[in-house]
Formats: C-alpha cells, structure tokens, sequence
C-alpha cells in the first residue's frame, strides 16, 4: 500500500510539474516563453556537457558531427556563409516543425530540448570542428569564450518567436499514438510585433555568433 501511494504521489508532482513548465513555455508573454524555454535548454546543455566530460570516452561524437569533418572555407566570409547558412537552414526545420502541435507544445520546441543535450555532449567528448580536439572542461568563462551558447540561445528564440505557425494538432494524448488534425491554414498565420523583434533579434545573433565562429576556425586552419 505504501508503494503504491508513492509512486501515486510522484506521478502526481510530475504532472503538476509538467503542467507548470507548459504554462511558462506556451505563455502569451513572448518574454516569457523564451526565458522558460531557455532556462529548460540551458538545463540539459549543461547536465549533458558535465555528463560527457566526466563519463563519455573523448571525441566518440566526432564522427556523427558534421561540422567536425567539414572542410574550411577558405577565408572568414566563406565560412561565415556556410556556417550561417548550415545554422539558417536547422532554424528553418525547427520551424517547421511548429506547424506541428501535440496538445499545446509546438514540435519545435521539442527539438531544441532534443538537440542541446548533444551538443552539451559534443563539448564535453572534445568533438567539435575548432581545436585539438580536447574536451572542453564545464566552467562559465567557457560560456563566455564560445559561440554555441549564443546559437543555441538564438535558436530558442527563433522557435519561440514562430510558435504560431500551427497546422496541425493533436488535441490529447498518448502523444505517441494519437493522430494529428489539420486545424490551421497557413493564411491564418499572425505574428505580434514582438514575436517579429525576437525573431530579428535570434537571426542577428546567429549571424553574429557564426561570424564569431568563423573567425576562431580561421585562426586554427587559416
């Protein structure tokens, strides 16, 4: 009897827990959307940055990242562009997938959630492009020194700033085996002001930390 009145009791704190992040992730405040969303991506990141560095072997992930066996472009602005447009070109996925919505998360966000923790992973088994290939070692100054944390940021407030471009939804759960209802036509689309401002403010920011990563792999390959 014990046993089942806790495990009642925690799946009980996990729903209210559940339903307060989605009230915070899918707020009409704009602000506020992407300040939760953040705050959760910034979580895993950091959980599978430290997880990795201690526990994973090094650069295991160097294989299954891209950018890692990408070739430089030759110059500062040509691989400011490949990087820009690689980074323009997933924003535009996770958009997307906010056309698709399982109850009131949008696709998109999931993805982020998804995506942060391997990169976190990606840091700490040393598996990026620029480097000796040395795991990066989780401190704040790193935080500061890298472009990452400024892509992934600019990311959260691409998907944030489109959470209304559904189409389709999935009104109730299991989430895995309910189907989707096309409920939206991209003609009713609409995009507060604010909504725009973060979206031109994530772009600009991914240009900025693209450029900035541009100039750091310049410096290790040029």
């Amino acid at each position: 009897m014990t046993d089942i009145r806790t495990d009642t009791d925690a799946a009980g704190a996990l729903g209210r827990l559940s339903r307060t992040v989605g009230r915070y992730v899918n707020a009409d405040s704009v602000l506020v959307r992407f300040a939760s969303l953040w705050v959760i991506v910034a979580f895993v990141f950091t959980g599978a940055w430290v997880t990795s560095y201690y526990l994973l072997p090094q650069g295991v992930l160097r294989g299954g990242n891209p950018a890692a066996t990408a070739d430089y472009a030759g110059s500062v602005p040509a691989e400011f562009l490949t990087l820009f447009g690689w980074n323009v070109g997933v924003s535009l996925i996770a958009v997307g997938a906010n056309t698709l919505r399982s109850v009131n998360t949008p696709l998109g966000y999931v993805l982020q959630v998804i995506q942060a923790p391997r990169y976190g992973a990606v840091w700490g088994t040393g598996s990026l492009v620029v480097g000796s290939g040395a795991r990066i070692e989780p401190s704040l100054a790193v935080l500061v020194e890298r472009s990452g944390p400024m892509e992934l940021t600019a990311m959260v407030a691409i998907v944030v700033a489109t959470r209304g471009v559904m189409i389709w939804h999935q009104s109730s759960g299991p989430r895995w085996s309910e189907s989707f209802d096309r409920v939206r036509s991209p003609r009713e689309w609409s995009i507060s002001k604010s909504e725009w401002a973060l979206l031109l403010g994530g772009y600009l920011l991914l240009a900025f930390a693209c450029y900035r990563e541009a100039m750091a792999i310049a410096q290790v390959a040029g």
